[in-house]
């Protein structure tokens, strides 16, 4: 049984979502024309978070009071031969910029290619936008020792359909920074989601959505110098570092559980290696299609390098979308997100 002081509640945690880039994308009146070279019309996305931490300090990693967690900016463009880019900012950083991405994709062969700034393919939370998160904060092993966004290119290849996708990249890795050395993070993840038998619908009633299985395993490794961890590192952290993990999710309807471990091997050239590891188990449900419930387990383990901390969380999220805003598919892949909230009957 685990020490009462390693296991903390974080009673409330308020999460107010509007339109994104990722969950929901707004035309703008007078702007419902495609620019010139453009398929469609530009799309533009904005994502307010407003938060308040009450309770252990440990549970919140913050002090008690209120936050502004998110003030993000978007546009997307569709270029015509499959070309497109994303550029997306936060208000609250220096410097602002978050995503830029220049993307190539082939529909037909399932394939797709994009350079820029961007979230590296490694961990299956790690791909989930900030408007589509289950719970405000990613778990405590995804922010010790996943990349994050680093400069880089990634190449995404459909092998069976929507059921597997290959995705591998190559990345600076010490984040907007020039790359300091001839050495490189190199990722590789394979991800897919299946429906788990169809519902046929009967003449007395509509049909009823399948169960809905996601997965992904991800590994990366690097060696160099500069590489940003969010452990209790150097700035300056010079050695190797591999990481390997896996994730799943099953959903129907308003109700989700998935789960997600991460290993980090982390050897810096001036201590002795250290083994971090950790995970995370959800369950979610909407109640509505505007509140949901979710519970979250999140276990972290940091080898001296950082505190090891057990999270029990329960958390109510409350999300708007004013009536304009269109949910859209961005690319021939399955997006590796959170369920949306049920259909109205």
């Amino acid at each position: 049984m685990l020490p009462i002081d390693r296991i903390l509640l974080a009673v409330w945690s308020a999460l107010i979502l509007l339109p994104s880039p990722v969950v929901a994308e707004i035309e703008l009146p007078g702007l419902d024309e495609p620019p010139i070279g453009h398929r469609t019309p530009l799309r533009f996305g904005m994502l307010l978070t407003g938060e308040a931490a009450v309770g252990a300090d440990a549970a919140n990693r913050r002090d008690d009071g209120f936050s502004l967690a998110d003030a993000r900016l978007s546009v997307r463009g569709d270029l015509e031969k499959g070309f497109g880019y994303f550029v997306n900012t936060d208000l609250r950083s220096t410097p602002a910029l978050l995503d830029l991405e220049i993307q190539w994709l082939d529909e037909d062969l399932g394939f797709l290619i994009k350079t820029g700034f961007f979230r590296v393919p490694v961990s299956g939370e790690l791909q989930i936008a900030a408007p589509a998160l289950d719970l405000i904060d990613r778990s405590q092993i995804v922010d010790a020792v996943a990349p994050g966004r680093q400069i880089g290119v990634e190449i995404d290849q459909r092998i069976a359909g929507d059921a597997l996708v290959l995705r591998v990249g190559a990345f600076n890795g010490n984040g907007l920074d020039p790359n300091d050395d001839n050495r490189l993070l190199y990722t590789l993840r394979l991800a897919g989601g299946v429906a788990l038998g169809e519902i046929e619908a009967q003449a007395s009633s509509p049909a009823k959505e399948p169960w809905r299985l996601h997965y992904g395993a991800s590994g990366a490794y690097s060696k160099g110098r500069d590489a940003r961890l969010g452990l209790d590192l150097p700035r300056n952290f010079r050695g190797s570092r591999a990481l390997g993990g896996a994730d799943v999710r099953l959903s129907r309807a308003g109700f989700f559980l998935s789960a997600e471990g991460l290993y980090a091997s982390i050897d810096p050239s001036a201590l002795s290696r250290r083994d971090v590891f950790g995970y995370q188990t959800t369950i979610g449900w909407y109640a509505t299609r505007s509140v949901q419930l979710l519970a979250r387990y999140d276990a972290f383990w940091g080898d001296s390098l950082a505190s090891d901390l057990d999270l029990a969380i329960a958390s109510v999220t409350w999300s708007t979308s004013p009536p304009t805003c269109r949910s859209r598919r961005i690319s021939a892949f399955p997006r590796e997100g959170p369920i949306r909230p049920p259909a109205a009957s």
